[in-house]
């Protein structure tokens, strides 16, 4: 490992004051990971990759009963054009049933049509959502790259709520930072990346 893929390793391996202790196996696992989503010849690995290894590590840390130590990444939610939310961050996920897990990387459905709800399938593809991703909103917090915990939480028949300093952007250059709010999943909001309470109108069900 070179000095700067070492400097990135101690970083995100500094400790944190509400973390527990962890076992050397969980930061072996996570010093793993680091060298397997490093830059290859000068080329960043597929995101989609790196995402599934930022999962994995979370899920192993579990095993061992650790809280999530944060990753150096801010919470940042892409929002596609006529496709998915891609949200990363230090995301603690509530799932409808009140169930609890941890993770860096998702892809949630906001067309409303996925069958493997709430992570999208390309559904929208089928269905052709054609909102492009453009935001209305503005502001109300300064943005902050500091690494930081969010909640996301999944309401049943209705949208995804975020607790904690969210960045919300697209590929217009358009970004809005939040501290909380409500993205629709249904599809049928007029103020979409946000909820208007369009679901309660259409009987949106989150079902799979």
């Amino acid at each position: 490992m070179d000095d700067a893929r070492k400097s990135a390793a101690a970083a995100a391996l500094r400790p944190d004051p509400d973390a527990k202790p962890v076992s050397d196996e969980s930061t072996e696992s996570f010093v793993a990971f680091m060298d397997d989503t490093a830059p290859q010849g000068g080329k960043e690995k597929d995101l989609t990759t790196s995402g599934r290894a930022l999962d994995r590590w979370f899920r192993e840390r579990q095993k061992h009963q650790g809280a999530p130590r944060l990753l150096e990444i801010p919470n940042e939610t892409m929002i596609t054009n006529g496709g998915p939310l891609r949200i990363t961050g230090n995301i603690t996920l509530v799932d409808e049933d009140g169930s609890v897990r941890y993770a860096n990387h998702l892809t949630l459905c906001r067309c409303g049509h996925s069958r493997s709800k709430p992570t999208c399938d390309e559904g929208h593809l089928d269905r052709e959502f054609l909102h492009s991703g453009k935001i209305s909103a503005v502001s109300d917090i300064a943005a902050s790259n500091r690494p930081s915990k969010i909640t996301i939480s999944l309401i049943k028949d209705g949208p995804i709520t975020f607790r904690g300093r969210m960045k919300l952007h697209n590929q217009f250059s358009q970004e809005v930072v939040k501290m909380r709010g409500s993205l629709c999943r249904c599809g049928q909001s007029a103020s979409k990346p946000f909820c208007d309470g369009s679901h309660e109108r259409t009987g949106f069900k989150s079902g799979r």
